[in-house]
C-alpha cells in the first residue's frame, strides 16, 4: 500500500476520486434452512437481501462511485427464482454508467448453464468468466485483475501473472483459513510479492481487513448476517477511494437485521401457557424490531412435563424465534440409582451408557431417552425436547 501511494503522489491529477463500491456474498434467494425458524422467516429474509440489493446500488449513486465490485455469491444459484434474476438485472441497469464488476464464487459459478452464461446483461455489467486471471482497465493506471471462482484450479492462480503499471487491484471469491486459501493456492504472500495494491476478496462472512492498518486484504462480510453465529459481526459494504493521496478504505457497517440468543429458566414455572407469556413479555420488552431472529434458550430443571410444542404454538409475536433446551433432568439420578426398582435398573443401565457415550450428541440423545423413559414410569405423557446435563 505505500509503494502505491508513492506511486499515486507522483502520477497525480488522473486519479483524482476514483471510487469503488465493493461487497460479496449477497446469496440472493438462499433457503436459510436448518435454522428452525418458521417458513416465514425465510420469505422475509429473501425479500430483506432484495433489499440491501437496492440499498447498495442506492448507496453507489449517492456516493458517486465509478464502479461496483461483486466478489461472488450474489445469489445462490441452486434456488434461484427467475423473477429475482431479472430484479439483479434491473437494478444494475439502474446503476448505469457505473459500471458493475463480477468475480463468480462458489454458489453462482459461471457455467454453462448459470445466468451469468444466459442472461443478456446490461452494457455497464463485466463478468470474470475464466478461472484464470484476466485484467479489466477500471481507468488510466488502474488494472482490476479477477477470476471466476478458482477451485478447480490445481496450479497457483498467480501463476504468470504480470502486474501493469499503475495500481493493480485483485477481485476474487476465496476462503481463508490460517493465512491460506482453501479454494486455490493463493495466499496472503502471493498477493503481497505479486504486485497487487489491494485485494477486495469474498467467500468471509464476517468482514475484516488485514493487516489492521492500511490494509492489503478487504473482505467486507456478507452484507447481511446470514448465520446463527454471524453476530456479532462485521457486516459491510466497502469504499475504496484512489486519489493522488493514497487509497482509502472504509468499511461501512450495512446490517439490519440481527441474530440474538436469550436464556430463560424455566424452573419455577408449573405451565406451558406461564413459560409462553414470559417469552412473549421477554420478546415484547427486549426488541423494538421486528428485524430479529431470536434464540430463547430454555434452561433449569423442569418442575413438571413440559411440552415445547406447546409453548412454540402459545406465543404471539412479530419476532421470529426459535426454541432451544439446554435442560437438566427433571429427576433426582443420585437417589433413583440406587433404589432397588425396574426403575433404578433402568437408571444404572442408562448413565453407564451415558457414561461411555462416542460424543456429545450421543449423550444428549440418551439423557433426553432417560428423563422420557422416567416419565413414562410415571404414567405421563411429554413432548419432545432435550436435555443437556453435564
Amino acid at each position: 500500500m505505500e509503494a502505491a501511494q508513492k506511486l499515486l503522489s507522483n502520477l497525480g491529477e488522473q486519479y483524482m476520486n476514483y471510487k469503488i463500491l465493493h461487497f460479496s456474498d449477497l446469496h440472493l434467494d438462499t433457503t436459510f434452512s436448518g435454522q428452525q425458524f418458521p417458513l416465514e422467516y425465510g420469505r422475509d429474509r429473501r425479500l430483506n437481501l432484495k433489499a440491501a440489493l437496492t440499498r447498495i446500488i442506492a448507496h453507489a449513486r449517492e456516493s458517486n462511485v465509478n464502479a461496483i465490485t461483486v466478489a461472488g455469491d450474489l445469489f445462490d444459484q441452486s434456488f434461484l427464482h427467475p423473477e429475482t434474476t431479472e430484479f439483479i438485472l434491473q437494478q444494475f441497469e439502474l446503476v448505469a454508467p457505473i459500471r458493475v464488476i463480477i468475480a463468480p464464487g462458489e454458489h453462482d459459478q459461471f457455467t454453462n448453464e448459470s445466468p451469468y452464461s444466459r442472461l443478456n446483461w446490461p452494457e455497464n455489467v463485466d463478468i470474470f468468466y475464466q478461472n484464470k486471471l484476466t485484467r479489466i482497465e477500471l481507468a488510466s493506471g488502474i488494472s482490476l485483475w479477477g477470476a471466476s471462482n478458482p477451485s478447480s484450479r490445481k496450479n497457483d492462480l498467480l501463476d504468470g501473472y504480470k502486474p501493469f503499471p499503475g495500481i493493480n487491484i485483485l477481485l476474487l471469491h476465496v476462503h481463508q483459513e490460517q493465512q491460506r486459501w482453501n479454494s486455490s493456492t493463493v495466499s496472503h504472500a502471493n498477493i503481497k510479492q505479486g504486485g497487487f495494491d489491494l485485494a477486495l476478496l469474498g467467500g468471509e462472512h464476517i468482514g475484516k481487513g488485514e493487516p489492521d492498518e492500511n490494509p492489503l486484504i478487504i473482505y467486507p462480510g456478507s452484507p447481511e448476517p446470514l448465520e446463527l453465529d454471524s453476530t456479532p459481526g462485521l457486516h459491510s459494504v466497502v469504499l475504496v477511494e484512489i486519489a493522488s493521496e493514497g487509497i482509502s478504505v472504509k468499511h461501512l457497517p450495512f446490517q439490519t437485521w440481527e441474530y440474538s440468543t436469550v436464556e430463560i429458566d424455566i424452573s419455577h414455572f408449573d405451565s406451558d401457557a406461564d413459560i409462553a407469556r414470559q417469552i412473549e413479555s421477554m420478546l415484547e420488552s427486549k426488541y423494538k424490531s421486528a428485524q430479529i431472529a431470536a434464540t430463547i434458550n430454555l434452561i433449569g430443571k423442569p418442575s413438571y412435563p413440559l411440552n415445547i410444542t406447546n409453548i412454540r404454538q402459545a406465543i404471539q409475536t412479530p419476532i421470529h424465534f426459535r426454541l432451544d433446551t439446554d435442560l437438566d433432568l427433571s429427576f433426582d439420578i443420585d437417589q433413583l440409582i440406587n433404589e432397588k426398582t425396574v426403575r433404578g435398573l433402568l437408571v444404572q443401565r442408562m448413565m453407564s451408557s451415558i457414561r461411555n457415550s462416542k460424543n456429545e450428541r450421543q449423550k444428549v440423545q440418551l439423557l433426553t431417552a432417560l428423563n422420557f423413559a422416567l416419565y413414562a414410569l410415571d404414567g405421563t405423557q411429554v413432548g419432545l425436547y432435550e436435555i443437556k446435563k453435564n
